[in-house]
């Protein structure tokens, strides 16, 4: 995997409303406040987070996936690519085939289209909200290297949040807007996101994830702005701390988006990127607790039931 400096710039987002509460919440959490709340929260539940612990130690641990989270530990993210399980990579970009041919009909279907870059593949998958434990995107996001790896580095078993299916695609004459400008991800204090490209990243052109390690990033951690253009980042930073994930199809990699600044989905015209995104964070979540994303079919264990609050 080659990660290349990028460069480029335009105007601010538009704003979605939000409840006030869940303002407050954030700009809290956007802060080192955010600790002391999760601190808070955690000590409300020292028995739940020791059986999480024991979990995590149940899963098999190898010398490649200690120093993986060592790194996600230190640099922010880590290049998974040798490491995740291949076979569960292909039953992934398998399913995705026959959604890509539909494109029109299900981004007519599309819960998310608040973004106008990418088209959501998988809402059609969902009952009630939630996806079956035994779906292809589920099964490649509860892989046990993914979880020690992500779990070693949370200190217990992760919560995984959810999972993605999208199809990034240009919009001409367009501003850049929402994840397309740089931010970090406040969903909680620790968030991390396992991807998978579904298609082959060439070059800037296909939109590459993009972002800033953990240390370049570190003045951006109490900021109460959303979403930044490229002046406002790079005055601070420049722009060669700046990494595109330039990779071909099925290279995948995990990245800490609560600590690394970081945008993509800027796609030139004639192009397209799929991405395959899951979502993890340590409980207890700071927010409210969502309705189920995940409910069980077929055999699941006590672990996997701990991991998707089922």
């Amino acid at each position: 995997m080659t990660m290349v400096n990028a460069t480029t710039d335009r105007s601010a987002p538009k704003k979605q409303k939000i409840s006030q509460l869940r303002r407050l919440l954030w700009h809290v959490n956007r802060t080192d406040l955010g600790w002391v709340t999760k601190a808070a929260l955690t000590s409300l539940q020292l028995g739940a987070r020791s059986k999480r612990i024991e979990f995590l130690k149940q899963l098999p641990s190898k010398p490649e996936w200690s120093d993986a989270s060592r790194r996600l530990a230190e640099d922010g993210y880590v290049d998974v690519s040798s490491i995740v399980d291949r076979s569960l990579a292909e039953a992934v970009s398998a399913i995705t085939e026959d959604k890509v041919d539909r494109l029109n009909e299900l981004a007519g279907k599309q819960k998310l289209g608040h973004k106008s870059f990418w088209v959501s593949l998988l809402d059609e998958d969902l009952v009630n909200g939630a996806f079956a434990t035994d779906h292809p995107f589920v099964r490649y996001a509860m892989q046990p290297a993914a979880l020690r790896i992500i779990g070693d580095f949370m200190h217990d078993l992760p919560q995984l949040s959810d999972v993605l299916l999208t199809l990034s695609q240009p919009t001409p004459n367009q501003a850049l807007s929402y994840s397309q400008l740089w931010h970090l991800d406040h969903d909680d204090k620790r968030v991390c996101k396992l991807f998978i490209y579904l298609t082959d990243v060439r070059d800037s052109a296909d939109g590459p994830f993009t972002f800033i390690p953990a240390g370049p990033s570190k003045p951006f951690r109490n900021t109460i702005k959303s979403h930044m253009s490229d002046a406002q980042v790079f005055a601070k930073t420049g722009p060669n701390v700046v990494k595109e994930m330039i990779a071909p199809r099925l290279s995948s990699f995990i990245v800490n988006t609560a600590r690394c600044l970081h945008m993509g989905s800027r796609i030139l015209s004639e192009h397209n990127r799929l991405l395959y995104t899951a979502t993890y964070i340590q409980q207890p979540r700071i927010f409210p607790e969502p309705p189920p994303r995940f409910r069980a079919v077929g055999p699941v264990t006590d672990l996997e039931r701990a991991a998707m609050r089922l």
